[in-house]
C-alpha cells in the first residue's frame, strides 16, 4: 500500500469531529508482529477517531516488513498515522518509508487541534544539526484555528543519546513557546512521562509490553491513559 498517512488523513477528513474527540498512541513494533496485529484488532474496538504509531514500524528496514506493516496499518478499522524511526532508516529504509506512508515530516488538523508529525533520527543522520529540522517545526506550530492544542509526535526523544543534543534545549524551548500540550515519543521501549518547561513528554511501550496511550482531549482538558491489551 502506497501513501498510508495521506490515505489516514483523507478518512479523517471524512470524519470531522465536533467537541471531544479521541486518539491512540501506538509504540514501537519492531520484531513484535503478531503483538501489533492484536493492538490494531484491540484498538478497533475502542472508541478512537484515530491512531498515531510512534516509528519503527519494522526492525531491519526490509521490503517485506514495510509492505507488511503498511498493509496492516492501511487497512485498519481506525485511520493510522505512523512517523519515521531509527531502525526505518536502515539500507533503503527511508525510500520504502517515502513510497510507503509518505513525507517524514507531516502536519493536520482534527478536531480544532493540531498534530504535527516529524523526523528526530539525529544519529542515523551522523547527526548534522538539522535533524530534527527546528523551522520547519517552527512553520508548523502556528497559532491554531480556534484556540485548540497542540500535539508533536517523533520517535528519539529530546535528550536521549540518539538525539543530537545539540537541540535538545532548542526544541523544548520552541515547543514551550508556541505552548505544545504533548509531545509524543517511542524509541527507549518503555513508558515515561515527564514535563519540561510546562510541555508534557510521553514515550510509549514497545508493543511486546502491550499496553499503548489514549488520549481523550475535551475542550482545555487533555487525558493520557496508558491501557493493556
Amino acid at each position: 500500500m502506497r501513501d498510508t498517512n495521506a490515505r489516514a488523513v483523507e478518512r479523517l477528513e471524512r470524519n470531522v469531529s465536533g467537541g471531544a474527540f479521541r486518539f491512540a498512541v501506538l509504540g514501537d513494533i519492531g520484531v513484535y508482529q503478531d503483538d501489533t496485529v492484536d493492538a490494531v484488532r484491540d484498538i478497533a474496538r475502542r472508541d478512537v477517531d484515530f491512531v498515531v504509531q510512534m516509528g519503527d514500524l519494522t526492525e531491519f528496514s526490509s521490503a517485506q516488513e514495510y509492505h507488511w506493516v503498511a498493509d496492516l496499518l492501511g487497512e485498519s478499522a481506525v485511520p493510522t498515522l505512523a512517523v519515521i524511526g531509527n531502525h526505518d532508516l536502515l539500507g533503503q529504509g527511508k525510500e520504502l518509508f517515502l513510497h510507503h506512508f509518505g513525507p517524514t515530516f507531516l502536519s493536520f488538523e482534527h478536531g480544532g487541534s493540531r498534530f504535527i508529525l516529524f523526523d528526530s533520527n539525529s544519529r542515523e543522520y551522523g547527526f548534522p544539526g538539522n535533524v530534527p529540522d527546528l523551522e520547519q517545526l517552527r512553520s508548523a506550530l502556528g497559532e491554531v484555528p480556534g484556540g485548540g492544542h497542540l500535539f508533536t509526535f517523533s520517535h528519539v526523544p529530546p535528550g536521549h543519546a540518539d538525539f543530537d543534543a545539540s537541540l535538545t534545549e532548542p526544541i523544548e524551548q520552541l515547543q514551550a513557546e508556541r505552548g505544545v500540550s504533548i509531545s509524543f515519543h517511542g524509541h527507549s521501549h518503555r513508558f515515561s512521562t515527564d514535563a519540561r518547561r510546562g510541555v508534557r513528554y510521553f514515550c510509549t511501550d514497545a508493543l511486546e509490553i502491550h499496553s499503548y496511550l489514549v488520549v481523550t482531549v475535551e475542550g482545555d482538558s487533555v487525558n493520557v491513559e496508558q491501557v493493556s491489551f
